[in-house]
Formats: C-alpha cells, structure tokens, sequence
C-alpha cells in the first residue's frame, strides 16, 4: 500500500479506498467479485461491500497477474496455488508468465522491424516512379 500509516488501524476498506490503493477501477474489482476471485462481506448495516487486508493482497495478487497474464483462468490458477501455499508452483507460473510475455515481445519487436521494412521497400518503390 502507498501509505501504510493512513490504513494502519483499519480493519476494512470501502471499494473506493482499494481501487484507489490498487490503481484500478471499482468495475474491475466488481467484475473479479462476479468471476469469484474475491469475497468481500458486506456491512451489516448498509449492505456495501467492505474489504479485509488480507482482501486488498488479494486484489493486488489479482491485479499484478490479470496485467501480466490477461487470463482469468491463470489468475484463478494462481490464487488456487497461494491458497495451498504452494509458493513454489506459484513462483514456476510467474516464470512460466514471463516467459510467454518475453516471448510474445519478440515476435512484436519482429513484426515492427517487418513493417518498417515493408514501408522502406514501398518507399523506394514510390521514389522511382517519381
């Protein structure tokens, strides 16, 4: 969390404090409630949702692999492992997600220098018409 002192004696946080916290949007933590990757309890007295600390880890968990993985399922999978800490296999998947964006990077890098290379060979072309 950016300060900890501020949420030092906090026991929940309302979804507007751990979007904020979590740099994302109050539809984002709804849509991961709806895919059941969080549970918050709701206040006895006006029904809105509140989140425990170990709720907002969670949220951070969920945020950090859906933006480096895109997959719910994954992100399921992973949370799935840290449930059992089961920080081995969990860390094996952070590899593995690293690996497949490392990877996916490469062929980006390559279809750009492809592009740039389809635009140079067009120029010419046009050049030699002039």
């Amino acid at each position: 969390m950016t300060n900890i002192k501020k949420y030092r004696d906090k026991n929940y946080f309302t979804i507007g404090e751990v979007a904020k916290e979590a740099n994302v949007s109050a539809s984002s933590i709804r849509h991961w409630e709806k895919e059941g990757l969080i549970k918050p309890e709701r206040h006895i007295e006006n029904g809105f949702r509140i989140y425990s600390p170990a709720d907002m880890r969670r949220l951070f968990i969920i945020r950090t692999v859906q933006r480096a993985v895109y997959s719910l399922d994954i992100v399921r999978e992973v949370l799935s492992e840290i449930d059992k800490n089961n920080i081995v296999r969990t860390k094996e998947m952070a590899l593995q997600s690293l690996q497949y964006i490392d990877n996916a990077l490469v062929r980006q890098v390559r279809g750009v220098a492809s592009l740039q290379n389809l635009l140079d060979v067009m120029s010419k072309k046009e050049e030699k018409e002039i």
